[in-house]
């Protein structure tokens, strides 16, 4: 897909003339369930036209992520000889490889670079081999899938990495020296050190997920499998509030550290740990009734996907 035949599709979406960054920035919050305010805030777009976006989000996602799979695709066969030869020259000739963007007015740019340090720290590199992963209980099918996957993404990854040098706001003593007065009765003002950022690329989310996977295996060990509703609903809680809800993150892992599945004496304890983010019990109540239900959603869901795979 070139970019003509993006922004013809984009026209469909009634879209026209929306930048392709941007809208990365805005799917990815979208599927993130973040508030339409803070979006706006991060894209510079009004909080009309964000929510316009939302029952089209799934369709921009898909058109995104064929663009980036056909422009990956175009690249690999203008710079073959590149890659060959030189794999960073090739890397570098093809920004668009994995849909990374542009991070210089990101804000989450930094963060999101410090999250993914932290979990690499948690799940090491020599980890990702099929003898770990078949220790701590996966089936060696799924270990070489698992690694596979976070090998591809992990050239992205790598690649979304981008360092940005501030520029001092106040220039005078530069000026005055341009102007021949060679002890300027200003200071010259520090160089500020180099902002590292990592953009936001399409396999952002799923990267995190993967070492959620092994995190997730290492609590539960050899106990028991467990079930695919409740590893879901845990991923899908802490990717919505990875950035900035501590307690999202918090609920996240808590769903397999105490293993609520179990028993409800597990499920108590789940719920206790919880008490003091909530000053009611009222709020509590909600909070766990809304995780019951996206529980319960994602029993459904899997049922579902089971049945149309199998039958």
């Amino acid at each position: 897909m070139n970019d003509r035949q993006f922004r013809e599709e984009l026209k469909v979406l009634g879209l026209r003339g929306h930048d392709e960054n941007v809208l990365r920035t805005i799917v990815d919050g979208l599927s993130r369930k973040l508030p339409v305010r803070q979006i706006s805030q991060a894209v510079h777009i009004t909080e009309k036209t964000i929510a316009k976006m939302r029952p089209k989000a799934f369709a921009i996602a898909d058109l995104l992520t064929r663009k980036d799979e056909n422009s990956a695709t175009d690249g690999n066969k203008q710079h073959l000889v590149a890659y060959e030869s030189d794999l960073e020259k090739h890397m570098d000739t093809n920004p668009r490889m994995g849909g990374i963007q542009n991070s210089r007015d990101d804000i989450y740019g930094e963060l999101r670079l410090q999250i993914l340090e932290e979990l690499e720290q948690r799940v090491t590199q020599d980890k990702w081999n099929v003898q770990y992963l078949k220790s701590i209980g996966f089936k060696e099918n799924m270990a070489i899938a698992m690694i596979s996957e976070h090998d591809r993404i992990e050239l992205y990854r790598d690649r979304a990495v981008q360092i940005f040098q501030p520029i001092a706001q106040d220039r005078e003593y530069e000026k005055r020296v341009a102007k021949g007065i060679f002890t300027p009765s200003v200071k010259q003002q520090e160089t500020p050190p180099p902002v590292i950022k990592l953009a936001m690329f399409t396999s952002f989310n799923r990267y995190v997920e993967l070492f959620y996977d092994v995190i997730f295996q290492e609590i539960n060990q050899m106990a028991d499998e467990i079930p695919g509703a409740y590893s879901r609903t845990a991923k899908q809680i802490i990717i919505k509030g990875l950035y900035d809800d501590p307690l999202a993150v918090k609920t996240g892992e808590a769903i397999i550290r105490f293993s609520i599945w179990r028993s409800q004496i597990y499920k108590d304890g789940f719920v206790n740990s919880l008490r003091p983010w909530k000053s009611t019990k009222q709020q509590l109540n909600r909070y766990i009734a809304s995780i019951d239900k996206m529980i319960l959603a994602n029993k459904m869901y899997l049922e579902k996907l089971n049945s149309d795979v199998f039958y």
